[in-house]
């Protein structure tokens, strides 16, 4: 619910995206929403001088390139005082599957880690690749992701090498990352300032002794770009590897990765492999929020706060009936995504 505003929107909230991403987070009910509680979501026209939009009161955005950065420099150098969403110096990291995880071991949370992975640059280690893979300590099988993460579709063509000569027809640069068990479940953690929600969707299935041996009919590598159209985890699977982690485990990797990433807006991709282990596969700044669910309340929550604004808690209540961790359905008839649970902290919103 709004608090007691004036009817005119006070804040004006500038938005820059890709054309093609717009629609998966600022839909008509986040807009709507936002304008009950005095807030004004405005798409930002990246070619033209921000001086000449506006004036905005809190801008979030999701371009790379260098004309765009230039622009934000030059405004928060006149507007010191109105955030940017987030820092293109902090948003760097993850553009590059080879720095995108690095902080995870440094989290220091028991239980939490990374796949063993080794970033390849040359075609030539695809070719002969024995001492790439000895010195990585990788087994059979990976994940193969572009390096390169530009918002593009490309960036999410990825494959499952099962053998040696799956990867010849990779081309680098290419992160390999070592394939670990997880039941078929993934964990998708959407991140909102101090709000983490996380979403349980199905994955790839897990690899078997018996598909790494070399067969005719088999393929060496097979492509993939969207884990979420797989068909169903095999119900045979290890019970804890689909069993979703506490709210506090959630809020605890969230809480270290903003930290240490320095941003508001990202999701990550987290396994629970068959040894208990979670591990943290992927890290995507400012996803797609609307497969979130409550996400219209969330985001306009995270703005509010954000332009520090007064937000009735107790009205808040009413549409956010618990800030404990919970099973929700979705409201939207989205196969891939299963139940999922939200957490906030309780001072997040």
């Amino acid at each position: 619910m709004a608090p007691e505003q004036s009817p005119d929107h006070a804040y004006t909230i500038g938005y820059a995206l890709q054309p093609s991403k717009v629609g998966s987070v600022f839909q008509p009910p986040l807009v709507a929403l936002a304008a009950e509680r005095g807030m004004r979501l405005v798409p930002i026209d990246a070619s033209r001088p921000l001086a000449d939009q506006g004036p905005f009161h809190l801008i979030v955005h999701k371009l790379y390139d260098r004309p765009w950065r230039a622009q934000l420099e030059a405004f928060s150098a006149l507007h010191p005082s109105v955030p940017v969403l987030d820092p293109p110096a902090a948003i760097d990291r993850l553009l590059d599957r080879a720095t995108m995880l690095d902080v995870v071991p440094d989290l220091g949370i028991p239980g939490v880690g990374v796949p063993r992975q080794v970033a390849v640059r040359d075609a030539a280690a695809l070719a002969e690749p024995d001492l790439m893979l000895a010195a990585g300590g990788l087994r059979f099988p990976l994940i193969a992701k572009p390096l390169a993460v530009d918002g593009s579709a490309a960036s999410h063509d990825m494959s499952l090498v099962y053998r040696r000569d799956g990867l010849r027809g990779l081309q680098p640069p290419v992160m390999l990352q070592e394939f670990v068990n997880h039941g078929g479940v993934l964990f998708k953690v959407y991140v909102m300032g101090d709000g983490a929600t996380c979403v349980r969707r199905r994955s790839l299935p897990d690899v078997r002794d018996e598909h790494l041996l070399l067969a005719d009919d088999d393929p060496s590598a097979v492509p993939f770009a969207d884990v979420s159209s797989l068909p169903p985890p095999d119900d045979a699977g290890d019970a804890d590897t689909m069993t979703p982690p506490t709210a506090s485990f959630v809020d605890e990797v969230a809480r270290g990765l903003r930290r240490a990433l320095g941003l508001h807006l990202f999701n990550f991709d987290m396994i629970r492999g068959e040894n208990g282990r979670y591990y943290l596969i992927d890290i995507n700044y400012f996803p797609g929020y609307a497969k979130m669910p409550g996400y219209e309340v969330a985001l306009t929550d995270f703005f509010a706060k954000t332009l520090d604004l007064q937000i009735n808690h107790a009205q808040l209540e009413n549409t956010a009936p618990s800030l404990d961790c919970k099973v929700q359905e979705l409201e939207f008839a989205l196969p891939e995504i299963f139940p999922s649970y939200v957490s906030r902290a309780a001072k997040g919103f």
